[in-house]
């Protein structure tokens, strides 16, 4: 895979015409799993021979990927996924540049970038191909209507992220402010701070686990919505021991069937790992229970 800083010099020196087929690969991924030259060429009015000659140069910067077999035809790979996010945000000055990664995950990579002022943010990536895109689809929450396509749902995975993010600062839960958006890739302010799987020690560990449950009980009292994923790697704590909570994608409404269950194991994992890691605990039980009454929750488990 390449990595994003050299996709983000990739299209500083890509032609017009080549972001425009890149646009059209990602329309057609929708109908074809490799787009066949003469629908390119449908689209975009060039003759066959630039067609071919500006996929041949995305082809060499592994922008997209060719096959010969049973047809010729390309298809838009994660790079080119990526090249075209970047473009566009690029062109709207939410990023200017792209630094080093500082979170790598399974489902997402989120690096350092500058924006137009001068300002550093973070850049987070969605990044499913269509291997893992697979796995992940069995065990997400989609829309039954939802198109088998890994672009699609690295999309879609996103923009719930942002929808999160977006209605949980407005109810004032400590989370990643949201910037800005484009297909899979989110532009949030920077966190500062430590990741709480790496703290080692804790003056006062009943202080901060208070904070992150009060937090959880925020997320659903007032912004409708459980974290699903909650734990040591998605929480960030600073020098004055305040939290944030980040990695948002795989929320629920507490209108889901399934809410109090998923808030149940969330609350659950933060609590094990306070016993396990600073030796101080409280009731698991006691506290899933203390939230959905302050919340106003309905036991329907």
């Amino acid at each position: 895979m390449i990595v994003l800083q050299r996709v983000a010099e990739l299209i500083k020196g890509l032609r017009t015409e080549e972001i425009a087929i890149l646009r059209i690969l990602e329309e057609l991924s929708k109908r074809f799993e490799y787009i066949p030259l003469e629908e390119v060429g449908k689209k975009t009015g060039l003759s066959p021979d630039d067609i071919l000659f500006h996929l041949s140069s995305l082809n060499k910067q592994k922008l997209v990927q060719r096959r010969i077999k049973p047809y010729l035809g390309y298809r838009l790979v994660i790079a080119g996924y990526d090249a075209l996010a970047l473009h566009t945000l690029a062109s709207q000055d939410s990023i200017i540049s792209i630094g080093q990664p500082f979170g790598v995950g399974k489902e997402a990579t989120v690096y350092s970038a500058l924006n137009a002022e001068g300002e550093e943010v973070a850049v987070k990536l969605l990044r499913w191909g269509r291997t893992s895109f697979r796995q992940a689809r069995r065990l997400r929450q989609l829309p039954t209507s939802f198109s088998a396509s890994w672009i699609d749902y690295c999309k879609h995975a996103a923009e719930r992220e942002f929808t999160a993010l977006h209605t949980l600062t407005l109810h004032k839960v400590q989370v990643p402010k949201p910037i800005a958006i484009n297909r899979h890739v989110l532009v949030m302010a920077r966190m500062e701070g430590t990741l709480l799987l790496e703290v080692r020690d804790l003056k006062h560990p009943q202080q901060v686990l208070n904070q992150i449950l009060d937090q959880v009980r925020n997320a659903i009292q007032h912004a409708k919505i459980v974290h699903g994923d909650l734990s040591e790697y998605n929480i960030i704590i600073d020098e004055e021991n305040q939290i944030t909570l980040f990695d948002w994608p795989q929320w629920v409404s507490t209108r889901h069937p399934n809410a109090l269950s998923i808030l149940r194991r969330d609350i659950s994992h933060v609590i094990n790992f306070f016993r396990r890691r600073f030796h101080f605990a409280i009731d698991s039980q006691e506290a899933y229970h203390k939230i959905i009454h302050d919340s106003g929750l309905v036991q329907k488990e």
